[in-house]
């Protein structure tokens, strides 16, 4: 059934920028669009344009230092009220946040989810490093009795194979409109060449570099030593290159494996494991095994690409990672965690970092988290900050459009 158009529907104007390689944002448009909300999109690039078929698109194909000015006016020509976006570390994303920010301009931001599967971020203002989440355990205590439950997750289905897809799409567009935005740079660091020319060998090897991670995995299980676990994150991704020290994924590779082969006990083992998205244009495999030859620890390394994290947690003394997602999962499971960025699940009772603790002291002696805390925290997440939902399939995203609209402030009724 219809919703009922809402009271203070023609008082918000929202502007889109860039969202997920999918329909999501233009499916939310249209719903807000319907309830008679003014809807506009600003499309960067080729991908942008496939992803938004609609008149309210607003092509930009200058370059980035004609960027503030072109936003500032969108902004004031339109009379917006509410900016939407994936992300507020894009090059673009970054100077219309602020923009907006200094015209009282409500920014909605999206990632994908703190916890996952089920879920997708949305908060005011900014994520991750940026999120207005409290860091206070009693903070999050109070506020968890507020709620009666913790929001339960979407089980809308979320195949690889639509992500898949839609990427493709974008990119199609990109390639075949590239002469209306030549200007446009992508925030990611590489180009989808060059991607490929890592993505098509990690394709064509995946059984044989799944079968190779299992029989090292459980030639791991019949030892008895102590494990701790490090998971990489993508070499692009923002939470390592803008929310942590690190100038990327070998950097921090280095960092750590120096400072567990210097002061982790000496009959432990530090798994790592790859990303399952990453590219394979960085041969972490090969630099891990180089790196303990060196330090003389190499059957003291174990390096994995696609064993499910559920048993390495199950098997694993502590985790030790950047900033990753996992982080949530692993404190849910009652493993001591390292965090060695920026991230919202540092705090007392949680996760531990450098201003708690130096990592060479963390090895030894690794603190489990407060299994309470943790089921406040997810309960404050749920309510504060996650939408049930997926950006990918059609039941995901109708999910995740009605969270949103209640996030937002839009209260419909079904008549």
């Amino acid at each position: 059934m219809p919703s009922v158009q809402p009271d203070n529907a023609v008082s918000r104007n929202f502007l889109f920028l860039q969202g997920p390689l999918s329909f999501f944002f233009y499916r939310l448009g249209q719903r807000l669009r319907s309830l008679g909300y003014g809807v506009w999109r600003v499309q960067l690039c080729g991908g942008d344009v496939l992803f938004w078929p609609s008149p309210s698109a607003l092509p930009f194909q200058g370059g980035v230092s004609e960027w503030p000015a072109y936003i500032g006016t969108i902004f004031h020509r339109y009379c917006i009220t509410d900016l939407v976006l994936l992300g507020d570390w894009r090059p673009m994303h970054r100077e219309a946040v602020l923009i907006a920010q200094s015209l009282g301009i409500t920014v909605w931001v999206y990632e994908e989810g703190y916890v996952r599967p089920g879920y997708v971020t949305l908060e005011n203002n900014g994520v991750n490093a940026r999120s207005h989440l409290s860091k206070d355990p009693a903070e999050i205590e109070a506020k968890a009795k507020q709620y009666p439950k913790r929001i339960p997750p979407s089980t809308a289905p979320n195949p690889i194979e639509g992500r898949v897809l839609d990427t493709i799409w974008h990119h199609v567009g990109n390639f075949f409109l590239w002469p209306f935005f030549f200007r446009y740079k992508t925030h990611r660091p590489y180009c989808i060449g060059r991607e490929l020319f890592g993505l098509i060998p990690r394709y064509v090897s995946r059984v044989r570099r799944r079968k190779e991670s299992l029989a090292r995995f459980r030639a791991l299980l019949r030892q008895n030593n102590p494990v701790y676990f490090f998971p990489l994150q993508l070499d692009s991704d923002s939470q390592i290159r803008i929310h942590s020290p690190y100038s990327g994924i070998l950097d921090l590779l280095g960092q750590v494996i120096v400072n567990f082969a210097t002061y982790a006990p000496k009959t432990s083992v530090l798994l790592i494991k790859n990303h399952p998205l990453d590219n394979g244009l960085l041969p972490y495999a090969r630099f891990v095994a180089s790196l303990g030859k060196a330090l003389g620890i190499e059957e003291r390394l174990v390096f994995v690409e696609s064993v499910n994290n559920a048993l390495i947690l199950d098997r694993c003394k502590a985790v030790v990672l950047c900033n990753s997602t996992l982080g949530l999962t692993a404190l849910q499971r009652g493993k001591a965690l390292y965090c060695l960025g920026q991230s919202i699940y540092v705090m007392p009772g949680l996760a531990v970092d450098a201003n708690t603790m130096p990592l060479a002291d963390f090895w030894n002696n690794p603190i489990p988290p407060n299994p309470t805390l943790v089921k406040d925290f997810i309960t404050v997440l749920t309510h504060d900050a996650l939408v049930p939902g997926n950006f990918y399939s059609k039941q995901g995203i109708a999910c995740a459009i009605d969270a949103s609209l209640h996030r937002m402030g839009i209260f419909t009724e079904e008549v």
